[in-house]
């Protein structure tokens, strides 16, 4: 009888703490205690992870490259993949440290986020973590998702914002990402705020060489790009106006875990992004894609010439 009580009494106590923690801001992340614990004074080694784009992978290069420089250790996990695979293995542990966008990372925590202004979908992003994960500060530096046509789509339907592709939309084939089909700054939200609906979607990348092709081809007429990419203008491509704000704000800003948010981990990637500008991020972002530079040989170049203090 005694032994029975025990373990009922065991089992209330694992349900008591059961609850207590379901009410305390989320389950904590699996790999390790970063749901609970404090962020360490001191990190000795990180892995640095990054989506599968040129850009991504030069951030993950900066960062990385800038803590080793502070002496830590330092691990590269390139190319996961779009955002819900890179997001998984932050989640779990596998990578520490992630560069993101204020709005599209606000998009994923937060559906149906409406801010459209840099600080308000910041601070609406910190607020809409879960527990163990955490953004240092913003940069100025920014890329913004950005919809566009090839020119001679744009002139054969007088097209200047995304309400005007309505009219003619249904005649037309759009490509892009898998992510760019589903989301809200993508056919999604086209749908819900200009009635907009295609003929055809080509799954194809993420602003990348196929989307490219597609684009130039006329074997798509509208996709999804990136401001900083100098695709846009080298082929007089017309970025769709967006007066429904579909398009977030897209801030560049560290994602990390925070049981490796040390002060040294912090106090550096915030001075790299104190640094970083819109107009050079474009630039570094045209050497890899066009003049087919190593994201590692850009990056050792920006930091060479930014000095961090």
């Amino acid at each position: 009888m005694l032994r029975s009580t025990l373990i009922r009494t065991a089992i209330a106590g694992v349900v008591v703490l059961g609850l207590a923690a379901c009410g305390s801001g989320g389950d904590p992340l699996s790999g390790g205690d970063a749901g609970s614990s404090p962020a360490p004074s001191e990190v000795k080694s990180i892995t640095v992870g990054s989506a599968d784009f040129s850009e991504s992978q030069l951030l993950a290069e900066i960062y990385g490259q800038a803590l080793a420089a502070k002496g830590v250790e330092v691990k590269y996990q390139q190319n996961i993949g779009n955002r819900e695979t890179y997001m998984a293995a932050i989640k779990d542990g596998s990578v520490h440290l992630l560069p993101e966008y204020t709005g599209a990372a606000l998009d994923y925590f937060k559906k149906g986020a409406t801010e459209t202004e840099d600080d308000a979908a910041y601070n609406a992003l910190k607020a809409a973590l879960p527990a163990g994960l955490e953004v240092l500060d913003k940069s100025p530096a920014a890329d913004e998702d950005t919809i566009v046509v090839n020119k001679a789509t744009a002139d054969k339907y007088s097209l200047k914002s995304l309400a005007d592709l309505k009219a003619h939309s249904k005649e037309m084939v759009a490509g892009g990402s898998s992510e760019f089909k589903v989301r809200e700054a993508g056919l999604k939200g086209l749908k819900e705020k200009y009635g907009v609906e295609f003929k055809e979607y080509k799954t194809l990348d993420a602003a990348g060489l196929l989307s490219t092709k597609a684009l130039q081809t006329n074997q798509i007429q509208v996709s999804n790009f990136f401001t900083t990419q100098s695709a846009i203008k080298d082929n007089g491509w017309v970025q769709l106006e967006d007066p429904e704000n579909i398009l977030p704000p897209n801030n560049i800003v560290p994602l990390i875990r925070t049981d490796h948010k040390g002060a040294n981990i912090t106090d550096t990637l915030n001075a790299v992004s104190a640094k970083l500008t819109t107009e050079a991020l474009t630039e570094l972002v045209k050497r890899i894609d066009v003049g087919k530079e190593a994201a590692k040989a850009v990056a050792t170049d920006w930091l060479s010439k930014n000095p961090l203090s």
